[in-house]
C-alpha cells in the first residue's frame, strides 16, 4: 500500500467499493486509489500545529497544489506561514519504476537542494512525518494481509497489515491500516520501524464530503516519543488545469 501521506493527501480522500469481501491486495489498492487525484489535481490550503511534548504548540500555513500525470503523483508544497518559513518549498515526482524525485527549497539559504537517501528518514520541516511520508511505497515491495476485521469507536473496519521490505527503501518494517467499510477511508495507521517497535500512529479525526468525495479534513499524526503533528485542511479546490511549469525545481524559487 501507500506510504502514510502520500504527498499529505493521498489519503485523505476515498473511492468506494460495492464488493464486500475483500482480499488483502484488492484492499490494498482500494486504499491507493483513496486520494483527490481522480480529478487530476487539486489546490489546498493546510494549517500544520506541531505539538511538542511539553504542551508548546506551533502554528504554520502550507499551500499544496497536487496532480496525477500520466498515472504518477507531482506534488507542490509551500510554507506561508511564519514569517521566517515563508517561500520554503517542497517537490515530490514521481517516477516510473524508480525512487521519487524530491527537492526542498529554504527560503532563508535562497538554495534549492535535491533529498535523497537516508535524509528522507528525516522530519519534513521539524513535524512527526518524515521525506519518506510524502511518496508511495512500489506495491511490488510490500506484502499485505487482512486482519480480523475490527470496530474503531462505533465504525466498522476492515484491517490490513503491510509488509515492507528492505528494497522499499522504507524505514518501517509494518503498517497496519483500520479501512472504514463504508468509504475506505483509511481512519488509523500505525507505524512500526524494522524491530516491530510501534514508532508513530495516524488518525483521521474528521471528514467531510468534497464533491461527492470523503475527505480526511482533519488528521493527527502521534509519535510514541510524545510530540504530535496536525493537519487541518481549510480549503480544497479541484484543479485539472495545473501547469507542467508548476512542478521543477526551477518554481521552488518561485515565491
Amino acid at each position: 500500500m501507500t506510504a502514510p501521506v502520500l504527498a499529505l493527501l493521498a489519503l485523505l480522500v476515498a473511492s468506494p467499493l460495492t464488493a464486500q469481501e475483500l482480499t488483502a491486495d484488492q484492499l490494498a489498492q482500494r486504499t491507493l486509489r483513496a486520494d483527490a487525484f481522480a480529478w487530476e489535481g487539486a489546490k489546498t490550503r493546510l494549517k500544520m500545529v506541531l505539538h511538542a511534548k511539553g504542551g508548546k504548540k506551533s502554528e504554520r500555513a502550507m499551500e499544496v497544489v497536487a496532480r496525477r500525470h500520466h498515472g504518477l503523483l507531482q506534488t507542490m508544497v509551500r510554507f506561508l506561514a511564519p514569517k521566517e518559513l515563508a517561500g520554503t518549498a517542497f517537490l515530490m515526482r514521481e517516477k516510473a519504476g524508480e525512487p521519487s524525485e524530491q527537492y526542498i527549497y529554504l527560503s532563508g539559504l535562497k538554495r534549492t537542494r535535491r533529498v535523497v537517501g537516508r535524509e528522507r528518514e528525516g522530519s519534513f520541516m521539524g513535524s512527526d512525518f518524515t521525506y519518506a511520508d510524502m511518496q508511495r511505497v512500489d506495491p511490488k515491495h510490500t506484502i499485505n494481509k487482512r486482519l480480523p476485521d475490527d470496530k474503531v469507536g462505533a465504525t466498522e473496519t476492515y484491517v490490513l497489515e503491510s509488509t515492507l521490505s528492505k528494497a522499499s527503501g522504507s524505514a518501517y518494517g509494518k503498517l497496519v491500516t483500520w479501512v472504514r467499510k463504508s468509504d475506505f477511508v483509511a481512519v488509523r495507521t500505525r507505524f512500526y520501524d524494522r524491530k516491530g517497535k510501534l514508532v508513530k500512529t495516524l488518525y483521521a479525526r474528521k471528514v467531510k464530503p468534497l464533491e461527492g468525495k470523503p475527505v480526511v479534513v482533519e488528521a493527527r499524526m502521534q509519535s510514541e516519543n510524545g510530540h504530535a503533528t496536525e493537519l487541518i485542511i481549510e480549503s480544497m479546490q479541484r484543479r485539472d488545469d495545473l501547469d507542467d511549469s508548476l512542478f521543477t525545481p526551477a518554481a521552488l524559487e518561485r515565491f
